[in-house]
């Protein structure tokens, strides 16, 4: 059997523009089909389009014929798409929506209709009012959306005749709008005197515009059902809101809030509108800047705006409204927020705050939104009154909703279930109903197990018989695992080792773990609660400093000491030092008494000098670090160089030290600053990672890195002292700025001449490496001290090479607003010189703010005059523009400026330039100590408002 071939189906042709030259009957068919190819836009672009191309080769009678039938079909297409301008915007170019209206206008008046026809509109037929209609609207249209600085739109259909650039495109457009507002008075004129008009109107339709063309006697006999008819009411509608948005655009609020009214008043009287395409989201924002009531439609109000009203009528009905929209969720979540905090700054402490704070509570969990703790805290002490509320609300906003938001209700429960007034109120209610018979008695269940008091030692003596002795344990491990109290703990194991007493109970836990030198006296000794003891207190002040609560964790050492300073003066010696350890990260830098200082610099040091000694325990390296860096942050430099042993960290800190001592000296100290180099390309080599000998120890040789580059990177981040955080940052920019090779972004650092310009083996450094720690360690020496110059500008140029432009000019501005008292004294030159400035322009030209640019070229020894005058030609910009014409004080930027302004017949700005080149203070014949504080004013004006944008 042959297998059935099925036919392909043909793919349709799409019909071409020309084919309805040759047959006009067959556009209406054709744009009739909701999925015509082309489309009504397409078609209505290319019909224009081929009609202006055509305009310019008139020679013949047929190509005469050609054009009128192009436009003829254009405005068909325009009566299809029922004259919306709003679709008709959206499908042609700014000039050739301009070139459609005036065909249309052209069409249905005589030529001697002209200047007449903007005052007499009541008198006109109906289709040349419409014309005419037509294009006043859209000019006040492009009136208002071009008074906007917006991205030139992208040429993607037809481009201008005579050319194809989208320059030329934006010429033609610039042409169009100039005439438009030529004629601004005349258009607002002519809207204005229609709204007289007492009849309701008819609009051109396809057959309309085909009678009109080409059988003028019989448009004149059709009959008034052949036309599309739309009301007064309509038509006066959409007029008011035109004219509404045109006043508002001119700030006569008065004149808009009459339109609006008027709008809104007959909106009830427009049905099924055809012609009116009103925006109601732009209505309903002009009423609400004008303080009238929008209703669209003449239904109800919306819930936001009944919530609005409540809260003008304190709070009226405000519960209702607030649970009708948990059910409807029509107002945003933030705006009910905005309501709460409304409440809460006016009743604080008033029920009805903690029943808005319930409402929208059961809001967030209906979207999963997280809650506020507070509130969870709030509803487990609230009266019973709010908790049944809560009940209440709950059960109405559920009731009737399907089971995914049932179970998040639940859900809540569950959580909130320890509070048995809450699980009361709930067994009462009918919120009870969303769980099964077992899930409320699980919930009851948990409820009495939190309720019950917490176990504590001898508190039950059935525990304590030898049946329950393994249970009795357990509960005294759980709480011994739980509590950081010395005295508690001393309590515990006293209990426990007369339960057990030849057990030790220093493995409960897992992270239980101290250092083995530790360990080795700790197993020596004979009593095994003593051991206990001192164990459980080293792990414990362990843990307390980790999370930062010092003070337990030398209560806890403090103990350990007290039990051990008799047994074991090593084990002693080595508590000391931990709480050594506790004291230095409690410090707060700078709020020692000098007695203070000088006995923790005792500590520091006798505990630095047991790092290598045989007869006392060494301390840990995490002890080391800590009393190197109070000496480092004290700027005690020849204490930390007395220091003996020399572990890695404690070299780093030497150099630094070396280099610190004598920085005023440059030529002093270079020796130590190629060291301190060395170490540094060291860490940030690719083979930096430390080996270590036999006993786990790092087995330093030549060439090897001091430190790993984690820690590096941990160590240096804990350092305050300013002079060290600015040698390090130097040191790390500097290799950043070696490696990176790249003249034109090199970062700015304090002390360039410091530290050798090569590096021996560039290829075993990470330059990526390199990078991200000199970003994190600059962004946290900032964080540090925010007022420190340098920094900034060192964290301004690491943006500006990122092209982060716009943080460039703001850490830029940052810097300089200190040494210059917010710019009202001139910015030191050591700190911007001509390359910052430089940078600033790029930033400013980058980001399109190129009037910004030529006010800083004027910045520059000499003025960049070039630069100035191509930043000033750019048309499109985002800066402030005429607003800082003001900052100008070079006379040949300011006529440079005069004459594009003038070229571009942007009139109010060149009226406002030549205010500016014509003030005194500019006048040339003025001495040279005048213009200088002209001068002086002016950058401070331009820095100020830079200032006031960036920061």
């Amino acid at each position: 059997m042959e297998p059935q071939i099925i036919p392909r189906v043909p793919t349709p042709v799409p019909i071409l523009w020309f084919e309805f030259l040759l047959n006009q009957n067959q556009l209406e068919t054709h744009l009739s089909d909701p999925d015509a190819d082309p489309s009504a836009s397409q078609l209505l672009m290319q019909f224009v389009d081929q009609s202006i191309k055509a305009q310019g080769n008139l020679e013949t009678s047929v190509q005469v014929k050609k054009v009128r039938d192009l436009k003829i079909l254009a405005l068909k297409v325009a009566a299809h798409m029922k004259w919306n301008l709003g679709i008709i915007q959206e499908s042609l170019p700014l000039y050739m929506v301009h070139k459609l209206l005036k065909d249309f206008m052209e069409l249905v008046s005589n030529p001697e209709l002209k200047e007449q026809v903007m005052t007499t509109s009541d008198r006109l037929d109906d289709h040349i009012l419409m014309a005419f209609m037509l294009f006043n609207r859209w000019s006040v249209r492009v009136i208002i959306e071009n008074s906007y600085p917006t991205k030139p739109p992208k040429i993607t259909g037809p481009q201008a005749p005579n050319g194809n650039a989208a320059l030329n495109v934006a010429g033609i457009n610039d042409m169009v709008i100039k005439t438009v507002r030529d004629m601004t008075n005349e258009s607002i004129q002519f809207m204005e005197n229609s709204l007289s008009m007492p009849r309701d109107i008819t609009i051109p339709t396809i057959e309309t515009i085909h009678k009109l063309s080409y059988e003028f006697p019989a448009f004149l006999e059709m009959s008034l059902s052949d036309h599309c008819h739309i009301s007064n009411a309509e038509f006066i509608q959409q007029l008011c809101f035109d004219l509404g948005s045109y006043y508002f655009h001119c700030g006569q609020i008065e004149k808009t809030a009459g339109m609006l009214k008027k709008a809104l008043d007959i909106n009830s009287q427009v049905q099924d509108p055809v012609y009116c395409d009103i925006n109601k989201q732009k209505l309903k924002g002009l009423c609400a800047a004008c303080n009238l009531d929008f209703m669209p439609q003449g239904s109800q109000p919306s819930l936001e705006q009944r919530l609005a009203s409540s809260l003008k009528e304190e709070y009226k009905g405000l519960i209702d409204l607030l649970i009708e929209d948990n059910i409807l969720k029509e107002v945003t979540l933030q705006y009910r927020q905005l309501i709460q905090h409304d409440v809460h700054s006016k009743q604080p402490t008033s029920d009805l705050y903690l029943q808005v704070c319930t409402c929208n509570a059961v809001r967030q969990i209906m979207d999963g939104v997280p809650l506020n703790p507070k509130y969870i805290q709030m509803l487990k002490t609230a009266s019973k009154e709010n908790i049944t509320f809560f009940t209440m609300v709950c059960w109405k906003t559920v009731q009737n909703s399907d089971d995914r938001l049932k179970e998040k209700i639940k859900l809540f429960i569950r959580t909130i279930s320890s509070s048995s007034d809450v699980l009361r109120a709930i067994g009462s209610s009918e919120l009870k109903q969303l769980f099964t018979k077992d899930e409320f008695t699980e919930l009851i269940f948990q409820v009495d197990n939190q309720s019950r008091p917490a176990f504590s030692v001898r508190s039950n003596t059935v525990l304590q018989q030898k049946a329950n002795k393994a249970l009795y344990i357990g509960q005294i491990e759980q709480q011994l695992l739980t509590t950081n109290q010395h005295q508690r703990i001393q309590t515990l194991l006293t209990e426990l080792h007369r339960v057990a007493p030849n057990k030790r109970h220093s493995g409960l836990s897992e992270l239980w773990k101290i250092d083995k030198s530790y360990s080795f006296i700790i197993d020596g000794m004979g009593n095994k609660k003593l051991q206990d003891v001192v164990f459980l207190m080293l792990v414990k002040s362990r843990h307390c400093l980790q999370i930062k609560d010092f003070k337990t964790a030398r209560s806890l050492l403090t103990t350990a000491f007290d039990a051990v300073k008799d047994t074991s003066l090593k084990l002693g010696k080595a508590i000391q030092h931990e709480i050594l350890h506790v004291d230095i990260c409690a410090l707060k830098l700078g709020q020692q008494t000098a007695a203070e200082k000088n006995n923790m610099t005792h500590r520091a040091m006798g505990c630095l000098g047991t790092i290598q000694s045989d007869r006392d325990i060494p301390p840990r390296p995490e002890i080391v670090e800590r009393c190197l860096l109070y000496l480092l942050n004290y700027g005690m430099w020849f204490t930390v160089l007395n220091v003996k042993q020399r572990p890695p960290v404690v070299q780093v800190g030497q150099m630094l030290s070396e280099i610190c001592k004598d920085i005023s000296n440059i030529n002093s100290c270079r020796r130590q600053a190629k060291a301190l180099w060395d170490s540094f390309v060291q860490i940030f080599s690719s083979s930096n990672q430390l080996k270590r000998s036999a006993n786990g120890k790092p087995a330093n040789k030549a060439g090897q890195a001091l430190m790993n580059r984690m820690e590096f990177l941990s160590f240096i981040q804990l350092i305050e002292e300013p002079t060290v955080m600015s040698v390090i940052a130097s040191c790390l920019i500097k290799l950043h700025n070696v490696l990176k090779d790249d003249a034109g972004n090199e970062v700015y650092h304090q002390y360039p001449n410091l530290w050798p310009t090569t590096i021996t083996n560039v290829s075993s450094v990470v330059t990526d490496a390199v990078t991200s720690g000199m970003t994190q360690y600059v962004q946290h020496i900032i964080q540090h001290n925010p007022h420190q110059s340098s920094w900034l500008k060192s964290q301004a140029d690491i943006h500006y090479g990122d092209s982060q432009h716009a943080a460039a000019i703001k850490f830029y501005l940052q810097s300089a607003m200190l040494p210059s008292n917010f710019f009202t004294s001139p910015v030191p030159k050591q700190l911007w010189d001509d390359a910052v400035y430089r940078r600033i322009i790029k930033c400013c030209s980058y980001l399109k703010c190129h009037t910004q640019v030529a006010v800083f070229c004027q910045f520059l020894e000499p003025v960049d005059h070039p630069t100035a005058f191509k930043a000033l030609q750019e048309r499109i910009c985002y800066d402030a523009m005429d607003c800082l014409y003001h900052c100008f004080w070079d006379m040949g930027i300011l006529e440079y400026l005069i004459y594009i302004l003038n070229k571009r017949n942007e009139l109010v700005k060149k009226r406002k330039a030549v205010d500016v080149i014509g003030q005194v203070e500019l006048n040339s014949c003025n001495s040279t100590e005048i213009f200088s504080e002209v001068i002086k004013k002016r950058k401070t004006m331009m820095l100020q408002s830079m200032a006031k944008q960036y920061l």
